[in-house]
């Protein structure tokens, strides 16, 4: 794995807790989607979730400002489940085990659509990123 930042690892070492934490509640009972169980069951899925994510962030370069990113020159994507998702999207989602809604996007404060380094990924609303693009 490569060297990261200690902020970064910091993130790392909390992913067991987070992902061995996550539970089904009520809450997700009430707002079940097959997406939103693709999610649950992803992260439930912890050991194969961290080994993903450690490889995933192993295989980075680091670039300007912290932005990890793959050797791609485009958002790369990988296989999961049989879905096709951003990298991005996998790192921040299953890696602090949160279940988006249909509406929910993953946004870059870094403006790097290549970066997976989790500290730089937020989410928010299509509108908010697309606000994000023209505020920049």
């Amino acid at each position: 794995m490569m060297s990261l930042s200690n902020d970064v690892e910091q993130w790392r070492s909390e992913l067991h807790l987070r992902l061995k934490n996550f539970k089904r509640d009520i809450f997700f009972e009430l707002t079940r989607t097959l997406n939103r169980e693709w999610w649950a069951s992803q992260i439930e899925n912890w050991e194969v979730c961290e080994e993903r994510i450690d490889s995933l962030l192993g295989a980075t370069v680091q670039v300007d400002h912290g932005c990890l990113v793959l050797g791609s020159s485009r958002s790369r994507r990988v296989s999961v489940s049989g879905r096709q998702i951003y990298a991005y999207q996998y790192i921040y989602w299953a890696g602090n085990a949160l279940l988006p809604n249909e509406e929910d996007v993953v946004r870059h404060a870094c403006h790097n659509r290549r970066c997976i380094n989790p500290l730089h990924l937020t989410h928010g609303t299509q509108s908010e990123n697309l606000n994000d693009s023209r505020d920049r």
